[in-house]
């Protein structure tokens, strides 16, 4: 009995996936892809290289 619930969920869960499949047919290429914009690149001083935190000057004085 139980090896009949087993399958009838497995098979139900299967059938859910095929119509998933079929409702968005681009699904699956579309992940990974450009579609989510991406973080913009952290910034640097332009004199010592060091990465800024926060929008104050850098340690070094110089930036």
């Amino acid at each position: 009995m139980l090896v009949k619930i087993v399958t009838f969920f497995l098979i139900g869960i299967a059938v859910l996936a095929l119509l998933g499949r079929l409702r968005w047919p681009g699904a699956a290429r579309r992940i990974g892809k450009d579609d989510v914009p991406k973080p913009p690149k952290p910034k640097k001083c332009r004199h010592c290289g060091a990465y800024k935190v926060g929008s104050g000057p850098c340690p070094c004085g110089k930036g």
